[in-house]
């Protein structure tokens, strides 16, 4: 019996507080709103004695960012609620709120009330009389300081590029103005690289390799040989095409052959091995240089 009359009561009062409504007397809000700009909304609820209307905001649109500023009693059945509402959405929208009715520690089902709205995009300032109000920018003495040293920079990158530009103009002419014959420049350049010092401070790979450009440079100036990056095989076969040249071969050979080795391999050359080579240099420049036909034969 009291599990019932429990039951009956309990339903009797959810039934009659099911039948309670909550009464929108007047809604004071806008037609038009800004996007993402704040707006003010009222709501005035008028509702049966006994209970106390409350926001539910787990049923309000999630479409706008919602704060309570204040709820008021205005009369015995009477509240109004003032709310601060944030639009996120443009176009035409619904903005829906829900309160209950609270009676104890029992709730109402949520009542919603919605209400139109169009969220218009933010209006932007574009006035073309607008004047720069910020302070004038002082150049302090640091900013001076890098402009002579960037000044200073400049100058002197330009000068270096000028003056590396006329060296660079200057070996070329030099190296084009050179019209002595073939074997006097070889022979020179031999005279040069013994004066060099580079065999006394046992600079041997670089000694080598000159010795070697020597050759290749008067192979190219006495014999038009294009012989300047080709290898030390492929320079003995070049020779080999020169009928001038078929008697130094084999010795051509075993000077590549040991330069190779001191270029690459790192070997130590002996001051008899260069002076062989010097000499074979030599020899090569002056029995190929072309003879001069005396004068009175031309006569004749």
């Amino acid at each position: 019996m009291r599990k019932f009359l429990l039951f009956f009561g309990v339903f009797f009062t959810t039934v009659l507080l099911g039948a309670q409504e909550l009464k929108l007397e007047h809604t004071n809000a806008p037609d038009k709103v800004p996007f993402a700009q704040p707006f003010t909304l009222q709501y005035h609820f008028s509702y049966p004695a006994g209970y106390q209307p409350v926001w539910d905001q787990a049923h309000t649109s999630k479409e706008f960012e919602v704060r309570l500023v204040q709820s008021a009693q205005q009369a015995p059945n009477a509240a109004g609620f003032d709310f601060s509402v944030i639009p996120f959405t443009l176009g035409k929208s619904t903005f829906t709120i829900s309160f209950q009715l609270k009676q104890g520690d029992t709730l109402s089902e949520p009542q919603s009330f919605s209400l139109p709205l169009e969220v218009t995009p933010v209006k932007t300032f574009n006035d073309k009389k607008i004047r720069e109000i910020r302070p004038p920018f002082k150049i302090r003495g640091w900013f001076w300081l890098l402009v002579l040293l960037a000044l200073a920079a400049l100058i002197c990158a330009i000068y270096y590029w000028k003056n590396r530009r006329k060296t660079t103009q200057h070996l070329q002419v030099t190296a084009v103005q050179d019209t002595r014959p073939s074997h006097v420049i070889a022979l020179s350049k031999i005279e040069a690289l013994l004066q060099s010092g580079l065999w006394e401070n046992e600079q041997y790979k670089v000694f080598y390799i000159t010795l070697v450009d020597i050759l290749r440079e008067y192979l190219q100036r006495r014999f038009n040989l294009d012989v300047s990056a080709e290898t030390s095989s492929e320079l003995i076969a070049h020779i080999k095409t020169k009928e001038e040249l078929q008697s130094f071969v084999s010795a051509l050979r075993t000077l590549l052959n040991e330069s190779d080795l001191i270029k690459f391999a790192k070997a130590v050359p002996e001051e008899a091995q260069r002076n062989r080579h010097i000499v074979l240099l030599r020899d090569l420049v002056q029995q190929t240089t072309p003879r001069e036909t005396p004068q009175n034969e031309v006569k004749k």
